[in-house]
């Protein structure tokens, strides 16, 4: 079996269970169910993993393509691999460091490092996803047209238009809402990317 294919389905698979994951606790965090500063564990451990899970699909997906498409997923690779640069430095310092230090009441919301609306890191945070939204536009690029695989290119493209949003949300908290239909695009385009995958795998 070629190992891309293999690696992409599960890592693509990981992917949307990560996704899932994030989704559920920032819902109950929005509704105010999980205290503050216990709600960033549950919001960042998946995210954590989230990261590299999704940079490997990705890489594995442009192994999977047409040397004549390649263009796009090497650029999707690009951008995947700043996003996980980004998010995975906010998500480590803040598990390792920032929380342990506001739980024990070393530090308070007005440090430097803390995460909340306009933070620093929020702000890193926020252009992570900016990236991993261009990820997946360029990554739609290699599937336009492609009836086989429409429904990748469908959520690889409505996780990418997203972009606009997810940087309005920094600055009008408000875009948040809007933002929050990563929770079906992002799952829609690693399941069916997992799909393709498993397809690749039933024609060898």
């Amino acid at each position: 079996m070629r190992p891309e294919i293999h690696i992409g389905y599960w890592f693509s698979i990981l992917s949307a269970c990560f996704g899932f994951a994030y989704s559920i606790p920032q819902i109950f965090s929005t509704l105010k169910i999980l205290p503050h500063p216990q709600d960033l564990v549950w919001l960042f451990v998946p995210s954590f993993f989230l990261a590299p899970c999704f940079l490997m699909a990705m890489i594995c997906l442009h192994y999977v393509i047409g040397p004549e498409l390649r263009v796009w997923t090497a650029i999707s690779v690009a951008f995947a691999v700043i996003y996980a640069a980004f998010v995975t430095m906010v998500y480590f310092s803040q598990l390792t460091v920032v929380i342990p230090d506001l739980l024990a009441g070393r530090i308070d919301e007005t440090h430097v490092l803390s995460f909340h609306s306009k933070s620093f890191l929020m702000a890193v945070d926020c252009l992570g996803y900016f990236f991993m939204s261009l990820s997946t536009l360029f990554a739609a690029g290699a599937f336009l047209g492609n009836k086989e695989n429409k429904w990748l290119y469908r959520g690889l493209l409505y996780n990418g238009l997203l972009l606009p949003i997810l940087i309005l949300a920094f600055f009008y908290p408000v875009f948040y809402y809007a933002g929050a239909l990563w929770m079906i695009t992002f799952p829609l385009a690693m399941l069916n990317a997992a799909g393709l995958f498993r397809n690749q795998r039933a024609k060898i």
